[in-house]
């Protein structure tokens, strides 16, 4: 397992917006790497537009290594579908996104942890890799064998429950704390702090 080097919102120093806290977590709101400093620079070009829209949303499926990222954006160009609805798709149906979403878990980082110690069940199979791809009408549960990592899940619930924003391909039974994947999400039906032209960032790679 690799272990995290820095700070998880220190990604957030290098993009070039007012609103830097790219989770949308109340947390970050009172870290200096998400607060706006204005200064002084030359207007961007195109390609400094899309590359700080790209890097948003590199920036916000923190767990997505480059070669990843790239990888995905080739399938999603070749498709059919609308390339940002198919990459958002891909991307929304990774294992720790899902987790993320449902709110068990506080940051990507986390779900990551969970996963690598095999306390994440999908159609009641341990998984141990994050990047797994879950198909529609998956079932992923806890294994509640893991109390330390099941009291934690339970402690950042309370939590999120009440601050994140739901997505609607998600079923979510809190009492036995399960998700079912609905369907897989299109770009319109999921939630990014930062606002801005996701539509063109697939540009940079042409």
């Amino acid at each position: 397992m690799t272990k995290r080097l820095t700070a998880k919102f220190s990604v957030c120093k290098k993009l070039k917006k007012k609103y830097k806290n790219v989770w949308g977590l109340n947390k970050g709101d009172s870290l200096r790497s998400t607060h706006y400093t204005q200064k002084k620079r030359k207007g961007l070009s195109s390609f400094g537009h899309l590359l700080n829209t790209k890097q948003c949303l590199k920036a916000y499926y923190c767990n997505l290594t480059e070669k990843t990222f790239k990888i995905l954006l080739r399938k999603s160009i070749k498709s059919s579908l609308n390339t940002l609805d198919k990459f958002i798709s891909l991307v929304e149906m990774r294992l720790d996104v899902i987790l993320f979403r449902a709110a068990f878990v506080s940051s990507l980082y986390k779900a990551r942890q969970l996963i690598n110690h095999g306390v994440i069940l999908v159609n009641s199979k341990p998984v141990f890799n994050m990047n797994k791809k879950i198909a529609q009408y998956d079932i992923i549960e806890f294994r509640c064998k893991e109390k330390q990592f099941y009291d934690q899940v339970l402690s950042d619930l309370k939590f999120n429950i009440n601050t994140r924003s739901f997505s609607s391909h998600l079923e979510i039974d809190y009492r036995t704390m399960r998700i079912l994947v609905l369907w897989e999400p299109k770009f319109s039906n999921v939630y990014y702090p930062i606002k801005a032209d996701y539509s063109t960032f697939y540009r940079l790679y042409k």
